[in-house]
Order: C-alpha cells, then sequence, then structure tokens
C-alpha cells in the first residue's frame, strides 16, 4: 500500500503536468493516512496550490492561514507555507504582502533546500515581472534557476530560464528572449498541454515585440483556449490581457472586448491588479476607437491612480499618456501639456511606451502650431526605434520591428508633405521607408540546425504540395520547421549601427554626375505625392487620389499574368489591348505628371509600400529609360559607382520543368568569357549555394513562388527541392549582381509601415548590389530572349539597368523585369 509520502509525490507530479483532478484524489488518498503533522501541512499546501489554480484563490488563502495559526510545525515547513501564500497573494495581485511573504519564507526555509528556496525565487521573480521591474525579475529568475541546477530538477531550472528569458523581453533583449525561451521550450512543452501553452503565449508576446500580430494572435487565441479547457482561469485571463494588447493597433474593437473579458475573470479570481492592467488594456482601445469623452479622462485619471498603487508605474504612465492624448483632440492643448510635464519616460521604459510618448507629444506639438517640434520628437522615436533595431541580424526580425514605427513615420511624412518643403519631404520619404537600409547589415553566423531543418523542408516540399483540405502529419511538420527556422535566424546579433539619410543636396550632386533624376511616390492620408528631383531642382507634386489606383494596380497583375499566358491565339491580341490601356491609365497618374521635370534622365525610383508589385518598367514615360529601384535613395547613393563585370566569373543555373531554361542559359553564357553552367540534375542547392558564393553575376533561370506570410521562404525550385530566401542567409558572401529569372521572385510583401521584403530584398541584405527580377509572371519565350540579350550588353559593359531598358524597349512583348538596388 503506497505511502503518505508516495502519494503526496505522485500528487505534485500530477499538478505540474496540470492533472488537477488526479492531484485532488491522490491528496485526499494522502490525507487519510497521513500520520506526521508535518507532512500533513504540505499536503494541504499542495491542495491550496491546485484550489488557487482552479479558481478558488481566496479558500486557499484562508487555508494557509489556519496553517500559520498552528504551532506544531517546523520552521522549514512554516517557510513553505510562507511560500505558498505568498505565491497566492501573488495571484490575487496583491504584491507588497506576497514580497513580504516571500521574505519570511527565505529567512525559514534552511539553505540546503535548494528546490524549495529556488520556488521562492521563482515566484518572487513573477511579482517583479507583475510590477515591470524586468531587472530585479532577471536577478530572482537567475538565483532560482542555480538552485534547481543544484538540486537536478531540470523542469523546475527550465521553468526559471522560460521566465528569465520572458524579463530579458521586458528589457527590450528580444533575440536573448528568442534563445532562452526556445532552449526551456525543449524541456517544458512536452511535460502538458499546459507548459505547452504557457510556452505559446510568451512566444505570442515576441512575435508581437518582433511585429508580427496576425501570429501572435493565432498563437494566443490557441493558448487561451487550451487553459479555458483545463479550467486554468488565471491562465486564461493572462492569456487575453496579452492578447488584448496584442490587438490594439490592428482591431482595437475587438482588444477593448478582450480585455473587459479579462479583467472580468481576474476579478472573479480576486486579482485586483491583473484586473486594473485588463482596465488599462481596455481604456487604451476605447481611445483608439475614437473615445475622447470627460468620462474618459475621469476613469484615466482614476485608473492611473490605482494602478501606481499596485506598483504597475509603465502601465500607469502609458493611461497618463492617452489621457493626454484625449486631450489633445477635445483641443484643450494646455492641459495635454500640463499632463506630459508631469511625466517622464526614461531610457528603461520599454520601448513601446518611449515610442507612444514621442506620438503624443508630437500630436500636441502639431496642435500648437509648433510642426518643427512635432519632427523634431518624430524624428527622436525613430532614431529610439532604430538604436533597438540594429542590434538585430536577422532582416526578418528588422523589417517586422518596423510597425513599432509605423505611426511615428506616418507622421513625419505628413507634416513633411503639409510644409511641402523638398529637402523635409526627401528626408522623411527616406525616414519614413527605409528602416531597414539604415541599419547595417551583418551576415549571421552558420548555423548546422537551420541548415538540416532547411534540407527537411525540401525533402517534404513535394508531399506539402499535395496536402489538401486536412492537415497532414507532414503539413504540421513543415509549419514547425518554418518556425524554427525563422526563430533560429532571428538570434543573429546586430552591428549596433545605424546611417543617417543622405541630404537632398548630396543626393542632387550625385544625381547631376550621374544624369539621373530621383522620383520618390508617397501615399499619406489616401492621397499620393511625388517627389522630384534632378541636379537643378526639387519639388513635390500632388498626384490625386490613391483609392481606384490600387484597385488599377490589382487589375494590372492580372492582364499581365494573362498576357503571359497568352502568348498566341484567338485571345493575344484582344488581351494586349486591355493591357496597353491599363498600362496606359496607371501610367497618367504615376508616370505622366512627371515628364515634365524627367526630361531623358534616368531615374532612381523609390516608391511606397502601397505600390509594391507596380511593372514600372512597362509604364508609358518610362519604357526604355534606365530605372533602379534601391531600397532607399541613401542606399543608392552609397553604391551608386557602376563597377563593369565583363571580366568577373559568371554563374548560370537552370532549374527544372522550363520550357527554354536550358537555352535562355546556354545563349547567356555564351556572351561570356568565363561562365559556369549549372543544368538538369546539376543544379542541386549545394551546386547553385557553391556556385552563387564564387561568382560576381548569377543567374537563375527557374518556376519561382512567392510566400506572403513570410517572404524570406520564398523560393526557386532547384534539381532537389526550393532554394529559400533563408538559404541565402547561410553564402559566405553574395554575387555582386543577381538575375532571377523566375517568375514571382520579384513580388515583396509589405510589413507594417513601408517596408518591402521578398527574395530580391533578400538578395540585397545578403550583400548583392543589383537584383533583376519580375514582380508578375513573365512567359519561358520571353524571358529567354530578353535575358539572352541583357548578357550580351552587360558582357560588353552596360550596366545592368541599362540594358534592361534597352531590352524592354526593343522586345515584340511585354518584358516586365525591374531592376533593384544600384543598376548602374
Amino acid at each position: 500500500m503506497p505511502t503518505a509520502e508516495d502519494l503526496h509525490e505522485r500528487a505534485r507530479v500530477a499538478v505540474n503536468t496540470g492533472a488537477f483532478t488526479r492531484a485532488t484524489r491522490l491528496l485526499d488518498r494522502a490525507s487519510q493516512v497521513v500520520d506526521d503533522v508535518d507532512l500533513a501541512a504540505r499536503i494541504e499546501l499542495t491542495r491550496t496550490y491546485v484550489e488557487a489554480e482552479t479558481g478558488r484563490v481566496p479558500e486557499a488563502i484562508d487555508a494557509c492561514l489556519l496553517l500559520l495559526d498552528r504551532e506544531d510545525l517546523t520552521e522549514s515547513t512554516r517557510g513553505l507555507v510562507w511560500a505558498e501564500l505568498g505565491l497566492l497573494r501573488m495571484r490575487a495581485g496583491d504584491g507588497d504582502p506576497a514580497m513580504q511573504h516571500f521574505a519570511e519564507a527565505l529567512d525559514l526555509l534552511p539553505a540546503d533546500l535548494h528546490d524549495d528556496v529556488g520556488v521562492v525565487y521563482l515566484n518572487r521573480g513573477n511579482v517583479h515581472l507583475q510590477r515591470r521591474d524586468a531587472r530585479a525579475a532577471a536577478k530572482d529568475f537567475t538565483a532560482a534557476r542555480d538552485e534547481f541546477a543544484t538540486a537536478g530538477r531540470e523542469v523546475q531550472q527550465a521553468k526559471a530560464e522560460h521566465n528569465l528569458g520572458y524579463a530579458r523581453l521586458l528589457t527590450g533583449d528580444l533575440v536573448g528572449a528568442i534563445q532562452m525561451i526556445d532552449e526551456a521550450a525543449e524541456v517544458l512543452a512536452p511535460q502538458s498541454p499546459t507548459y505547452k501553452a504557457t510556452v505559446e503565449q510568451d512566444r505570442a508576446e515576441i512575435l508581437t515585440a518582433a511585429g508580427r500580430p496576425r501570429e501572435a494572435v493565432a498563437a494566443l487565441e490557441t493558448a487561451a483556449a487550451a487553459y479555458g479547457s483545463r479550467q486554468l482561469r488565471t491562465y486564461q485571463a493572462e492569456c487575453e490581457l496579452t492578447l488584448a494588447w496584442t490587438l490594439l493597433r490592428e482591431d482595437p474593437a475587438r482588444a477593448r472586448v478582450v480585455a473587459r473579458r479579462a479583467a472580468r475573470r481576474f476579478r472573479a479570481q480576486a486579482s485586483a491588479a491583473r484586473a486594473l492592467r485588463a482596465d488599462a488594456a481596455a481604456l487604451v482601445a476605447e481611445v483608439a476607437t475614437g473615445g475622447r469623452s470627460p468620462a474618459v479622462l475621469g476613469r484615466a485619471d482614476a485608473l492611473a491612480a490605482d494602478l501606481r498603487v499596485q506598483g504597475l508605474e509603465n502601465d500607469a504612465v502609458v493611461v497618463e499618456l492617452q489621457a493626454a492624448r484625449v486631450c489633445v483632440r477635445r483641443g484643450d492643448t494646455e492641459a495635454a501639456r500640463t499632463r506630459l510635464s508631469r511625466l517622464r519616460v526614461g531610457s528603461a521604459a520599454p520601448v513601446s511606451t518611449r515610442l507612444l510618448a514621442r506620438e503624443v507629444r508630437a500630436e500636441l506639438a502639431e496642435a500648437r502650431g509648433q510642426p518643427r517640434r512635432a519632427g523634431a520628437h518624430v524624428r527622436a522615436g525613430l532614431d529610439d526605434l532604430h538604436g533597438w533595431q540594429s542590434s538585430f541580424g536577422s532582416l526578418d526580425l528588422q523589417s517586422t520591428l518596423v510597425g513599432h514605427g509605423r505611426d511615428l513615420a506616418k507622421h513625419g511624412l505628413a507634416l513633411a508633405l503639409d510644409r511641402g518643403d523638398p529637402g523635409l519631404v526627401f528626408e522623411w520619404s527616406e525616414r519614413a521607408r527605409a528602416l531597414v537600409a539604415r541599419v547595417a547589415a551583418v551576415r549571421p553566423p552558420a548555423d548546422e540546425q537551420v541548415a538540416s531543418d532547411l534540407t527537411e523542408l525540401r525533402i517534404l516540399h513535394a508531399g506539402q504540395e499535395g496536402a489538401t483540405g486536412r492537415r497532414t502529419a507532414e503539413a504540421r511538420r513543415v509549419e514547425e520547421l518554418r518556425r524554427r527556422v525563422r526563430q533560429r535566424r532571428w538570434y543573429a546579433e546586430g552591428a549596433g549601427e545605424v546611417t543617417e539619410p543622405v541630404r537632398l543636396s548630396e543626393m542632387q550632386d550625385a544625381l547631376e554626375g550621374d544624369d539621373a533624376s530621383l522620383v520618390a511616390h508617397l501615399v499619406v492620408r489616401d492621397r499620393l505625392a511625388a517627389l522630384v528631383a534632378t541636379g537643378r531642382e526639387a519639388r513635390v507634386l500632388d498626384l490625386g487620389p490613391v483609392e481606384s489606383l490600387r484597385d488599377q494596380l490589382d487589375a494590372l497583375t492580372a492582364d499581365l499574368t494573362m498576357a503571359a499566358a497568352h502568348r498566341n491565339g484567338p485571345l493575344a491580341e484582344q488581351v494586349r489591348a486591355v493591357l496597353r490601356v491599363r498600362l496606359g491609365r496607371v501610367a497618367d497618374q504615376l508616370v505622366t505628371p512627371l515628364l515634365p521635370h524627367l526630361g531623358d534622365r534616368r531615374v532612381v525610383l523609390t516608391p511606397s509600400g502601397a505600390l509594391a508589385g507596380t511593372p514600372w518598367s512597362l509604364l508609358p514615360g518610362l519604357v526604355g529609360r534606365p530605372l533602379t529601384i534601391p531600397s532607399s535613395a541613401s542606399r543608392w547613393y552609397d553604391l551608386r559607382l557602376w563597377q563593369q563585370v565583363g571580366s568577373g566569373e559568371v554563374g548560370l543555373v537552370a532549374g527544372p520543368g522550363v520550357a527554354r531554361g536550358h537555352e535562355e542559359v546556354t545563349r547567356a553564357a555564351a556572351a561570356w568569357p568565363r561562365a559556369r553552367t549549372l543544368l538538369g540534375e546539376d543544379g542541386t542547392v549545394a551546386g547553385v549555394a557553391g556556385l552563387a558564393a564564387n561568382v560576381d553575376v548569377l543567374h537563375l533561370a527557374g518556376h519561382g513562388r512567392h510566400t506572403g506570410e513570410n517572404p524570406l521562404f520564398s523560393a526557386v525550385e532547384l534539381a532537389d527541392g526550393p532554394w529559400f530566401g533563408y538559404d541565402i542567409d547561410m553564402l559566405p558572401q553574395a554575387p555582386s549582381t543577381v538575375v532571377l529569372s523566375a517568375c514571382e521572385l520579384g513580388r515583396v510583401s509589405v510589413r507594417s509601415g513601408e517596408e518591402a521584403i521578398g527574395m530580391s530584398a533578400a538578395w540585397l541584405h545578403a550583400g548583392a548590389r543589383t537584383v533583376l527580377s519580375s514582380p508578375v509572371l513573365i512567359a519561358d519565350d520571353v524571358a529567354c530572349e530578353a535575358m539572352a540579350n541583357w548578357h550580351a550588353l552587360v558582357s560588353r559593359g552596360s550596366a545592368p539597368a541599362e540594358a534592361l531598358a534597352t531590352v524592354t524597349a526593343a522586345a515584340d512583348d511585354f518584358v516586365p523585369m525591374l531592376s533593384f538596388g544600384a543598376g548602374w
């Protein structure tokens, strides 16, 4: 027959796996056979934990207080009771009593009880987290980790490391947070569905910080459902609170509903502090949906005061910033100024709070007729964001982080356009769109796990292509591998360097020397504008509303796809006639008003993200004109001096299934004195990677596909499977010029803000100077003829963009290829 001690230990194991019903049965059996007062007390302590986890916190607290009234317990057992009472007070949101109880526990517990002492440090660290004191939390979590390591408790050690990772997230150390939480997840996730849900919840908060709210929302909804199915109401409410904050930017109305639901759950669990945090989220959502009544201000003031009583300083600051924003919207700028003068948002505050402070101060300055002051706040906020962004080496992570500065960048651009100063518009055009281009690129270190995962993805690719309807095991494995590849690439550290945009006067000097002009299309407040600059003049043109243009661009993409698929036959001429009309209509708004200022100059084009996918080289007025599209004008300025590649090494690859791929590669290779080709089965991932690292020009002729949800999983098909954008990161060095003669690989996804990312951007980030690709489907016949002619011109010294312009103008069909980067 099992002893009381055996039954208690089995109950604790059940608790740790979230099996609370089974744990209760074991505790009942243990209570019936126990004959030791200290063990009986410890059995009751475990029962109080189960009660708290299943929503009966007040009852659990009463049980602990009854145990403390007893005089027959040893000091170590009384220490455990104080530790449990501290945990329960923490769960109720009573931070000060919890800290006192944990101090009592540490005074009573013997130092050699490493497991129990570790639990106290772990829970006290969680109180610091509730108060958003990440540094104090990290200190306690580190102590807890060391205690558990000494005790040989692997799972508990992983819990401490997981929480330490979360503390790092709050300090802005996103890479450190990702690494620690991922490493801990390998131990925790297999333990129970509850642990797995906790890991996913905190990963979701990382996704939110990384600028991926849609993925975060899906993960949080899954985790909340998992908690709810196990009646873990406190965990469920915490998950809903995180979900509410995540939804705030994209869907504030829903965020308000979710936050209010979380507040009700917290109050049902007697967790006052957490209920106040949920109230704060609901109030921020109300302001985001237009709330501006006096009642909102009254509730904000009362809420901020209550949050401070609970030690929740950052939440109080956020609420007070929102109250100041309401005052600005009500026209009471003096009240807003007074409120903001009382707030101090230092460098230790979360990035999101610092950016919010800059947004509100800029709004106030603008309302007070101080546009320069408003611009200074916006500029300072974006500089703060860029400094953080520069600590990451991953292009994926850098490009998603820009969402945090989206509102600031829009505000700065709107201020510049209102003033109409071309120099100011140029500066903000660069600041608003070039958030990644301004961060110094760093080649990430080799990662054998990433290489292995990408190889497995290639193997699974064929099975995934055929999976429709139900989710297969292979599809789930593909999803897991993609998540792991993405997050491991996030580990790469950045250079910590951010460059300032070039000044317009410097840009104009470069344009004059290159006989070129700059065109920067801008979309602000649903209107389209363009900055046009040459060596002699710069002006801002209003190009009208953007709404109808979006419809035209969508239809244009469909027309080009149709034209590529019907080069011959009864529909061919009709399709092309419609396409010519559509191209003319788009050009009438985007290009025609600019022509008097462009002359016959070459064009450096930096379009708004809203215009991503436009086939610029086909628009009347630009056909036959050398045109290049850099990530920013400043980047073109740095790379503008074209160096002839005619004497360099050239590599050409023909992927499978391209009708004239072999011919395209063979004809293009004939133009070069030294060209290496990979055809058919020789065009493997390993072979192409080796070729790419050792040539100046790389030409890939193959079928490509763009993956919108994560553009770095866009790929070109090779003999043994897809070669992903992430594979490019694995190259020791990149070619100077890359030709992606593969449909779709010129497409981009526009992330929050103005940041466009896709395969072309991946090559440019890896170090390529120029990338040629098409944003739409291009027919095999057209690609074969056009690219063979392009190579002939470039081998004789033409710059890539100039050669492309010549080829496009001479072709007897539409060639939608574009030059990205520095095309001359």
